[in-house]
């Protein structure tokens, strides 16, 4: 017998749409891994111009949610 496997989102992800009170888009949730991933990159390059831009970009998405945006402190603090 064969199983079927679902696709479920980051539980991180799910996790910052219930700390602010609604669901995170399907967008939203690619455009934040997305971001992590680039800020990633940048620690990787030493890259603070980049990853300064980033950052807006992120913090921009965090909007009101309190947990994006203390995940959006922490980066801004290793980037100086």
């Amino acid at each position: 017998m064969r199983s079927t496997q679902k696709v479920t989102l980051d539980a991180e992800i799910l996790a910052e749409g219930a700390s602010s009170g609604e669901p995170v888009s399907y967008a939203e949730a690619k455009e934040i891994a997305l971001l992590r991933q680039e800020l990633r990159a940048c620690w990787d390059r030493h890259d603070r111009t980049a990853a300064h831009a980033a950052l807006a970009r992120m913090a921009k998405v965090a909007g009101n949610d309190n947990e994006l945006a203390a995940e959006v402190r922490r980066w801004a603090c290793r980037f100086g």
